[in-house]
């Protein structure tokens, strides 16, 4: 049993374990055959260095004190600030427990509530991770407001499982606490009550972006917060002049948080002003800005959530929950303009990663904030003719991952297998070239419509080494390669840089509930008229 019987002592060591190699922790501990191979050699390091034996106990690995012990790792970006390398995993869900519990007597709240989190660089850099080192440490409970929209995340997550739905959990329905799969592989999977489908095996986490948020903040940033204790408790309380505070703004205040969830806080901020034309909104939002300008959609969203600043990306909550904000503008008729682009991809990283551990995967798992404008006029509208027509926070449903996966794994075995190609001449005497990636029109095999598509992000195309193409692992499978080895290389290995898309088909599905109401308020508003 560990000595450090108080959440003082507790936090007082792991300060004192700042800057020393985990080689020489370890020494100090004893322990002199621990393996820096080992995925857990971090994370063993700190508990040895709190006398804390290996343990998977339902309570706090310092159950006397009742603090639960976290290492997470951390890197800098090209820019210097620091960022979260991955999400911050903490206990495994039993979900036929979870469903009798409520949140104060939940397995979260009675492991997860006080944390004592270790930081430490993953340096890609230094493989030998005997020389790495502890950065800071931090004693962490939930600030007010955060434990506000926890609650809310974990009451989602409860009724998912009360629900008998436990099979259909996705990341992109909570904000900061998320339901990651866990596991040997993603197909571990586990009973839930309320159904006979077993579902994957999943475990509590707080997002990579909400652990960026306290990174920057409070490990590394002047902010400070009775619910978090940096210093140690003996020391007198520091000024950290020398810490740069990343400051935000915030949409939702405690109160509103306690009475309703963020979701439903952000929409109903934005709904407001539905109905309202670009140049309305610029008039009262007192915006002397072009509607050319790119950033124009941007800064109104932000000033309708009650920012200052020019992007919602500035705020606080859409940091800490990781919420993609996405402009959806909508033709005369009501459809979608465009398909939704995600970033590109490189093949080689498709041909050697399984669907859930991509990049991809990660992107698509988010939850999305749509802000939708309708044109009045196609061509060259004024700011007169396009409406604000309201906003949804929306996620991608389990089903529809599962169908994004068949054209993940589609374009993965064509790359594996050689993307064939083939040359065309068109009607205006040049040649065009298509493959046989997924395309936004096409069907599987059981007549299933994909809802996502494999192309190019750019409009230039090169099939040889260049700023606009990426080499293919396996060379292409050419039908009618141009006799133009200078535009065409001869090897097959190249073709133009890809993205995934989502199909603006199924885009104009998910925002259906939005037009509706738009326009069923719009006939209201004319009848009362």
């Amino acid at each position: 049993m560990s000595r450090y019987k108080t959440k003082e002592a507790v936090h007082n060591r792991a300060k004192d374990a700042i800057g020393t190699p985990l080689e020489l922790i370890y020494e100090q501990c004893g322990q002199y055959d621990a393996n820096p191979q080992s995925k857990n050699y971090v994370g063993d390091a700190f508990e040895a260095w709190m006398d804390v034996p290996k343990n998977s106990r339902a309570e706090a690995d310092l159950s006397e004190a009742g603090v639960e012990l976290k290492a997470t790792p951390y890197k800098i970006l090209k820019d210097g600030r620091p960022s979260a390398k991955e999400r911050l995993v903490l206990n495994i869900i039993n979900y036929m427990n979870e469903a009798k519990a409520t949140f104060e007597t939940s397995s979260f709240a009675n492991k997860d509530k006080l944390m004592e989190l270790i930081f430490y660089k993953n340096d890609p850099k230094n493989k030998d991770k005997s020389t790495w080192t502890f950065d800071e440490a931090i004693l962490f409970s939930f600030p007010e407001k955060d434990l506000e929209v926890i609650k809310h995340d974990w009451e989602t997550i409860h009724d998912m499982i009360m629900q008998g739905k436990a099979h259909e959990l996705s990341e992109g329905m909570t904000d900061y606490l998320g339901a990651c799969t866990k596991g040997a592989s993603s197909k571990t999977l586990r009973d839930q009550p309320f159904s006979d489908i077993k579902a994957k095996q999943r475990a509590y986490s707080l997002k990579a972006s909400y652990m960026t948020s306290i990174l920057r903040n409070y490990v590394f940033g002047s902010q400070t917060d009775p619910a978090i204790q940096k210093d140690k408790f003996s020391a007198r309380t520091m000024s950290h002049s020398d810490s740069k505070c990343f400051s935000t703004e915030e949409i939702a205040t405690v109160d509103e948080l306690a009475h309703k969830g963020l979701d439903d806080i952000i929409r109903d901020k934005l709904n407001v002003f539905s109905g309202k034309t670009v140049a309305e909104l610029k008039k009262i939002f007192n915006i002397n800005i072009s509607k050319k300008t790119k950033q124009l959609n941007s800064i109104l969203i932000a000033r309708m959530l009650g920012l200052k600043g020019n992007s919602a990306n500035e705020a606080e909550e859409i940091q800490k929950a990781d919420i993609q904000v996405k402009t959806i503008s909508l033709k005369k008729n009501g459809k979608i303009k465009e398909h939704m682009s995600f970033p590109t991809f490189k093949f080689s990283d498709i041909q050697n990663t399984d669907f859930e551990d991509s990049d991809f995967y990660e992107s698509i798992s988010k939850k999305f904030l749509f802000a939708v404008f309708k044109r009045l006029r196609n061509q060259n509208p004024s700011d007169d003719e396009i409406v604000f027509i309201g906003a949804k926070c929306w996620y991608l449903p389990a089903d529809d991952i599962k169908n994004i996966e068949l054209v993940y794994n589609d374009t993965k075995r064509k790359i594996q297998q050689g993307v064939h190609l083939k040359s065309k001449i068109n009607s205006n005497n040049k040649v065009t070239v298509s493959n046989n990636f997924i395309g936004s029109s096409d069907y599987s095999t059981d007549g299933t419509k994909y809802i996502a598509h494999v192309r190019p992000h750019a409009s230039l195309s090169q099939y040889f080494e260049g700023a606009y193409s990426n080499e293919l692992p396996v060379p292409a499978v050419w039908s009618g390669r141009p006799d133009d080895d200078e535009h065409y290389d001869p090897s097959g290995r190249f073709m133009p840089t890809q993205s995934f898309w989502l199909n603006s088909t199924y885009l104009n599905e998910q925002i259906r509930d939005v037009v509706n109401a738009f326009e069923k308020n719009s006939s209201e508003t004319s009848i009362d008229k």
